[in-house]
């Protein structure tokens, strides 16, 4: 009696109180009650029905029929066997496990009888079945007795139910008892010792804390007293160490990053125990599954045959398994220091980092309150359980001078005492170019030591995990917990065959993605790790030394070929780099010595950039300035600090970034939950009592959540990957391909991106009469008005003191034989047949004119000052030996040297000339003159001291220099095919307003027959003046508010230079006319970052480039694609070779069709979840299921393959009008998925009908009173659930067609030819099961077949394979022929209006009206 209640409490207590007498029966109908005619149906014939074994005390007592016989000289044994002699050990084939051991010699008679068993009632099956078979063997009911151990003559081989008590006592429960206590007495054990040992270090913290307070207090007060006696005070200036070169350098701390929480921890050789403990604990909750799994396939001989409890403790044992390994994943990262104790920074050999990084959401377009509901649940639990802060552990080490660090997302953080923080260190060595420039003497070993400690060394070091650690890495998430507690439901309830695909399935895609991650950091490693041997000045001499010694203020050698070590700034010497690999800029630049008198502020990514070389770039060539001499140049950014660092950073440690349908898919998988949660409560009402009935239920739930889901959102990024690969395009952030299918706003650079990669050299327009000019300025006499001359197109046209100057006026320089410089200045200097000769110390360049020139001798460029964008030009000081005089050149855009030229030499029709060659698509550059008399100015060597400011003043216009930007052939059509695709086109240029409106004109960007308003600032008003470009005169100063007014009428575009851009910053309106401005002319890489920001906040923006300029730009926008031969991946997401605006489109074409892929596979695995849930809640009502294999093929081949297929569709060959949607609660997914349901319902319901009127079901319908419902396989040979299987099959397919019709962003279907192939194969598979008689292929699913004796008495043809006992009365599921195509109609009729209602419905012309009649409110964008 006891022991009853302990085994009734176990089973509550472990089967979380399930309800032990439940309905299993149809809730609404009687089974067998009635025909179709109303009369009451007859008992059933149970047709062959397998008899139990005959077991007598010999053999010679076994009915005639069943009496085995042995071969001659054998004799037969009580195992059922034929030996010579039989052993005496020999356990017989008719004793039971649980039950006591056989008495005597019990020989089983031949197997194999079958009887029909008339009027059978499934109620009184034993009974039946006894009489029957008894007769059938010609012996009395009476005369075979039940099965006992010692019977008397005959009785019949079924064991009884195991009828001894549990004790649990038993060893399984020792194992448990001792496990599972381990379990919690560690835990427990191990909380206490730590809390109890962190309160003792807490509070021995706080009592020295208080006592340096008051030590600090006493003197502090000493000190304020001797301050007030001091007579002096030292200055004191951070980070001087006495060292004579580092004495201007100084160090600055930088604050820590915001929401950093930094916990320190010490190792403790308990906690090491505990976690090794912890690790086998964790091995011994799989070992345990493994054991208990075994079991229930041995009759459950672990627990003496009590099925009841033995699926109890599995239940108990599952809910541990999933909150163990849940929490391990979890709680991963603050694992390893829950073994640790909490301490001082002091003691400490780790730290815990804590930081908040709330995700980036993108497409969130528009809100709703079930998402943000959702959204602030989610955060509510974060915050509850501390997982709203991303967790790291680094260990704390120790300088050589004891200061105390740790290394955090490859950056050093010290510890600083004073203010008992962890801050990363950055040096300022000097404000401006000059002071830098001075830094010539290095540093001394112990300030480089110094640095080194605060810094660290020059050196990223990147883990890797080798191959192991990267797959428990993988394993550790929380889906593969999900996955594999599913599975265990799988491989314990006779589903092992799923159980290993899916297994297989889930390996094989973990193992690729565990390869792919890997090559991906190994090459991540290769690019950021890079040490060298460079010379190195410390202490006055130079050290061949590591580039991991470098450190801020260091000065280094600059060497041909080296890579550059970290970032720099030359101080002596020329440089050529090669900085495509960072910039994807595909020429070599030339960099340049910073001057001592230059005292602008240094901007490394602006003015200054001029005189940096970046860490990563390459050395194509360092010439010395004097003979001799070495190329230095002086570091100022190591490590992570330098610009390659924070891009490796950047890809290492990426910001958490979220989409829309990331966040609805939670909503999305509560909905199934709740699903899950009704089929649970349908199969303890309707079907299966007890712990039966939460196996099945939770077979549901992992059913209606696929495990393929989350792979299904993201393979349509990796197919659209592989087909931008196929055109030249590489992406290295999958996720970003989804963002490009929602551009609205595509930012195009100008030259290089919509026109030819150069500018050809269209001609020079000088002063009339220049050479007369020129002199009278010189000797100051009278000048008339100046005005322009002809247009000449060759440069030997030109006067010769303008031929000098377009030949010197440049920074071009040649690396084997190629010029290298800015492309502008290549074609100019090409175009005037100059050549560049070897130079001597004295000057920068020598250069002489072409052979054809009638004067040959050579020029000396004296002095040079680089172009800068901030002042917009460049000057030189170019000595002419023929008339021994110097030449000064200043060239620049025309507007600036309109403004630095003496207005005496500005002729009348000077902005009027500018603007008609810039509205023509000319790219001007103006140059402007002056001649010195080195006498008057102290010489050559005073001369040498002048500052660029002494050099371009007093300068007078000297002519027009034009280039012709050519447009690329395919530009207008690719432009127009985007604006085609709702996307609006803008250029953000450093070329001239007028130029960029000729090319936005020409390209077709701006719209046709637009007018054109041009925005500059006008400093004197303080204001923007709008004028019309194609009438400025007429319209000087327009009111471009009541322009736009009446665009509606008038088509109106804007145009704004980067002064009037930043003024419309600066007074907070630029967001009023942002989208009605096309072109942004003269923008800075500043500018053109601030420009693209304001974009991405009115939409999704992307933005093309060639590298260089518009680096900043290409990384700060949603989608950035650069347009450079080199590899550019740290620049943007996506890089390609192809300079075209073609594959701004293809980027576009792949990222619609890659986001409208992945919602067709969430569509189709949510209807794979809801075609099975109708499939439970019939089942669970008739108390039927399908076949194993039919399972296998759903959950295998069917979903696998056809939810890779539906991938396979290619992008739509041009851009529609509209964008794929992203939200998965959205209206049109929605109406997608809810109307197939309703569909489904429909026909699979009313199929049942049909099927419930026809003669040859009613009176065969399945009794499950017959059957065990814990074994589920034998649920599937009955009429319901052949029908069910049928029809679903037909669904599961059907689906994945239905999702892939194509519409306007992909191709249509019949070109996805796997998808087709495999719909049409499946289709024809499943109708060869419908409509054939049995055959083998479809016995092997248990549709339209029979146990083989039953099929031969009804005149089948029996199909020549094993077949196992059907297992109903009736013995087959033979469907007649005449409804077998009436089934197959209805089928085809389903497969036809699920895709009529997708085509027409979700796709077609009722889509198009409802969309007019309640539109969605977007962007209103102008294309």
């Amino acid at each position: 009696m006891h022991s009853r209640i302990s085994t009734r409490l176990f089973c509550i207590a472990i089967g979380i109180s399930l309800p032990f007498v439940v309905r299993s029966t149809p809730a609404w109908n009687e089974v067998n009650g009635y025909d179709i005619h109303g009369n009451r149906c007859p008992l059933p014939t149970y047709n062959m029905y397998p008899c139990s074994t005959i077991c007598a005390r010999n053999v010679a007592e076994c009915p005639e029929q069943v009496r085995p016989s042995c071969p001659s000289g054998q004799t037969y044994c009580v195992d059922g066997e034929c030996r010579e002699s039989c052993p005496s050990d020999l356990k017989s084939a008719c004793s039971c496990t649980f039950e006591d051991p056989i008495v005597g010699d019990i020989y089983p008679c031949t197997a194999g009888q079958r009887v029909n068993i008339e009027h059978f009632l499934a109620t009184n099956l034993t009974d039946q079945t006894a009489e029957a078979c008894a007769n059938d063997l010609g012996v009395s009911v009476a005369s075979v007795e039940q099965w006992s151990n010692n019977p008397a003559s005959l009785m019949w081989n079924t064991c009884p139910k195991p009828s001894k008590p549990l004790k649990f006592t038993e060893p399984a429960f020792i194992a448990l008892y001792t496990f599972y206590g381990s379990l919690v007495g560690m835990l427990v054990g191990w909380t206490l010792y730590k809390r109890t040992l962190e309160k003792y270090h807490m509070s021995k913290f706080n009592k020295t804390a208080r006592q340096h307070q008051m030590e600090k207090v006493v003197v502090d007060e000493k000190k304020e007293t001797e301050s007030l006696n001091s007579d002096e005070k030292k200055p004191e200036i951070a980070g001087q160490s006495g060292d004579k070169g580092s004495s201007k350098s100084s160090s600055e701390e930088l604050e820590p990053e915001e929401h950093m929480v930094i916990k320190a921890y010490k190792r403790d050789y308990l906690g090491v125990f505990c976690f090794v403990l912890y690790i086998l604990q964790t091995l011994g909750h799989v070992a345990y599954m493994i054991m208990i799994t075994w079991d229930y396939y041995q009759d459950y001989i672990l627990f003496e045959g009590n099925q009841l409890v033995q699926s109890s403790t599995f239940i108990g044992m599952w809910y541990i398994f999933f909150f163990w390994f849940a929490s391990l994943s979890i709680f991963k990262p603050r694992l390893m220091n829950f073994f640790r104790i909490k301490c001082t920074y002091a003691e400490a050999n780790y730290v815990q980092i804590e930081k908040r990084e709330p995700p980036t959401i993108f497409l969130q377009d528009r809100s709703d309150k079930i998402t943000d509901t959702v959204r602030w649940l989610e955060q509510l639990g974060r915050r509850t359980f501390g997982l709203d802060v991303v967790v790291n552990t680094s260990s704390m080490r120790s300088t050589r001078s004891g200061s105390r660090y740790f290394v955090y997302q490859c950056t050093r953080y010290v510890y600083h005492p004073e203010t008992q923080i962890f801050t990363p260190h950055e040096f300022v060595l000097g404000e401006t170019n000059a002071e830098l420039a001075e830094q010539k003497n290095g540093l001394s070993a112990e300030e480089a030591a110094n640095r080194e400690e605060l810094v660290g060394p020059n050196f990223i070091s990147v883990y890797v995990p080798n191959i192991a650690m990267a797959v428990l890495r993988e394993f550790s998430s929380f889906f593969y917990t999900y996955q594999f507690t599913v599975l265990w439901l799988f491989y314990y309830f006779a589903y092992w065959e799923v159980g290993v695909a899916d297994t297989a399935v889930i390996l094989l895609s973990a193992f690729v993605k565990v390869f792919v991650r890997l090559r991906s950091e190994r090459r991540i490693k290769k690019m950021a790790e890079f040490t060298d041997k460079i010379n190195i000045l410390r202490d006055g001499t130079w050290e061949e030394m590591s580039t991991a010694d470098l450190v801020p203020g260091d000065i280094f050698e600059v060497d041909d070929g080296k890579v550059v070590p970290c970032d720099a700034v030359v101080l002596s010497g020329n440089v050529v780099v090669d900085e495509s690999s960072l910039t994807g800029e595909p020429l070599p630049i030339r960099k340049f010595p910073l001057r001592t008198d230059d005292h602008t502020m240094y901007d490394r990514m602006g003015a200054s950039k001029i005189c940096t070389i970046f860490c990563g770039t390459t050395v194509s060539q360092a010439q010395p300035t004097e003979q001799g001499g070495r190329v230095t140049a002086l570091a100022t950014q190591t490590g992570t600090g330098t610009d390659k660092g924070e891009l490796v950073k950047k890809i290492l440690f990426p910001s958490p970034v979220s989409f829309i349908f990331n966040e609805q898919i939670k909503i999305t998988i509560l909905i199934l939950l709740c699903c899950g949660v009704i089929c649970l409560g349908l199969a303890i009402w309707l079907y299966a009592t007890g712990t039966s009935a939460w196996l099945y239920a939770m077979f549901a739930i992992a059913q209606l959540i696929s495990p393929l889901l989350p792979a299904a959102l993201v393979i349509g990024q990796s197919v659209s990957s592989g087909q931008l690969r196929n055109k030249n395009i590489f992406c290295v952030d999958l996720p970003r391909i989804l963002m490009a299918g929602k551009v609205q706003l595509f930012c195009f650079d100008k030259t290089g991106t919509l026109t030819r990669e150069g500018l050809d050299f269209f001609g020079a327009q000088p002063i009339a009469d220049l050479d007369n000019v020129i002199e009278a300025q010189t000797n100051k006499g009278k000048l008339g008005t100046p005005s322009f001359g002809v247009h000449v197109d060759t440069v030997d046209k030109v006067p010769r003191v303008m031929q000098i100057g377009l030949a010197t006026c440049h920074a071009v320089t040649t690396l084997n034989g190629q010029f290298i410089g800015n492309p502008v200045d290549i074609e100019m200097f090409r175009s005037s047949n100059w050549k560049l000769e070897e130079s001597g110390d004295d000057v920068v360049d020598t250069l002489t004119p072409p052979e054809a020139a009638d004067i040959k001798v050579p020029v000396h460029v004296l002095k040079r000052f680089e172009f800068v964008h901030a002042r917009m030009s460049m000057s030189v000081a170019v000595l002419d030996t023929h008339t021994n005089k110097v030449h000064i050149f200043v060239k620049g855009a025309y507007e600036k040297i309109k403004d630095l030229s003496s207005s005496q030499s500005i002729p009348a029709d000077y902005d009027k000339t500018t603007s008609d060659l810039a509205r023509e698509g000319c790219y001007v550059l103006a140059l402007a003159h002056r001649e010195i008399d080195l006498e008057q100015i102290g010489g050559i060597e005073a001369f040498r001291n002048w500052t660029r400011d002494q050099m371009e003043e007093e300068i007078h216009f000297m002519g027009l220099i034009i280039f012709k930007n050519q447009l690329k052939e395919d530009t207008t059509e690719n432009i127009a095919e985007l604006k085609n695709g709702a996307t609006r086109t803008i250029m953000i240029t450093g070329d001239t307003a007028l130029t960029g409106v000729f090319i936005a004109r020409q390209c077709g960007m701006a719209l046709p027959n637009s007018r054109i308003l041009l925005g500059d600032l006008d400093k004197g008003t303080n204001r923007i003046i709008w004028q019309d470009v194609d009438d400025a005169e007429t319209f000087p100063d327009v009111n471009v508010d009541d322009v736009l007014l009446n665009r509606e009428h008038t088509p109106v575009e804007l145009a704004v230079t980067g002064k009037a851009f930043q003024w419309l910053v600066e007074n907070d309106l630029i967001r009023k006319y942002l989208l009605d401005i096309r072109v942004f002319a003269r923008m800075t890489p500043n500018g053109k970052v601030q420009c693209v920001q304001l974009h991405m906040e009115r939409g999704i923006t992307a933005m093309t480039g060639d590298g260089g300029n518009d680096c900043g730009a290409l990384r700060a926008a949603h989608v950035g694609i650069a347009m450079s031969d080199a590899e550019a991946s740290i620049v943007s997401p996506f890089s390609t070779s192809v300079r075209s605006v073609r594959s701004c489109v293809e980027l576009l074409l792949q990222g619609r069709a890659a986001l409208a892929t992945s919602i067709t596979g969430y569509k189709y695995l949510i209807m794979y979840g809801q075609v099975m849930m109708m499939m439970k809640i019939f089942t669970f009502y008739f108390s039927v299921t399908m076949s194993q294999y039919v399972w296998i093929a759903i959950d295998v081949f069917i979903t696998v393959f056809l939810t890779w297929a539906v991938t396979q569709s290619k992008a739509a060959d041009r851009l529609n009008e509209e964008r794929p949607t992203a939200r998965l609660l959205g209206p049109q997914t929605m109406a997608s998925c809810l109307g197939l349901c309703a569909i489904n319902w429909i026909f699979l319901s009313g199929t049942f009908k049909f099927l419930y009127s026809q003669e040859f079901f009613r009176c065969h319908e399945f009794d499950s009173n017959a059957a065990d419902l814990s074994k589920w396989w034998l649920l599937a040979d009955n009429y319901e659930g052949e029908l069910l299987a049928l029809i679903c099959l037909f669904m599961f397919i059907n689906n994945a067609a239905v999702f892939s019709f194509g519409h306007k962003f992909r191709q249509p279907i019949y070109k996805n030819y796997p998808l087709i192939f495999l719909w049409a194969l499946y289709l024809a598979i499943v109708s060869y099961w419908m409509i054939g008689e049995p055959n083998q292929f479809g016995c092997l699913f248990r549709i339209n077949c029979g146990t083989k004796e039953v099929l031969e008495q009804f005149n089948f043809s029996v199909p020549p394979t094993y077949i196992e006992q059907f297992n109903t009365p009736q013995g087959h599921n033979v469907m007649p022929w005449d409804f077998r195509w009436k089934l197959w109609g209805i089928c085809m009729g389903n497969v036809v209006a699920c895709l009529i209602y997708e085509r027409i419905f979700v796709l077609g012309p009722v889509r198009k009206w409802l969309s007019k009649k309640y539109p969605v409110k977007r962007l209103k964008i102008t294309r």
